[in-house]
């Protein structure tokens, strides 16, 4: 694994900019940090039919998941103006506002995949 940071400018779409790298440059990998904030958050919260859509000045808290050539799963926590914590699975549509630094864990090899293993 080796580390490689994404720097987003403003008015990026935070899910297909991780997205389109992931599918561009053919890479898989994870999320290891993420410092910025966002002017509209759309998260799916569980067991709710649509996404929750926010606006404003919002802080990224933590985003956390995986990406690869095919497919993200990314999961995003968010505070707003009166410091009240948001969260969910990031969807599309959600829009930087200033900048977003995104620090990726990129999976080097076949052997680094990572695997599904049951019964732990």
């Amino acid at each position: 694994m080796h580390s490689l940071p994404l720097k987003l400018v403003p008015g990026s779409d935070l899910r297909l900019s991780i997205e389109n790298f992931g599918r561009e440059q053919n890479k898989s990998g994870f999320v290891l940090g993420v410092v910025g904030n966002l002017s509209i958050a759309c998260f799916q919260c569980p067991g709710r039919v649509k996404p929750t859509v926010l606006e404003g000045n919002l802080e990224i808290i933590t985003l956390n998941g995986t990406f690869s050539p095919d497919s993200v799963h990314l999961h995003l926590s968010l505070s707003d103006g009166d410091c009240q914590v948001w969260g969910g699975h990031l969807e599309p549509g959600t829009v930087v506002l200033k900048g977003a630094d995104i620090l990726l864990g990129i999976l080097v090899n076949e052997s680094d995949s990572p695997h599904l293993i049951e019964g732990f």
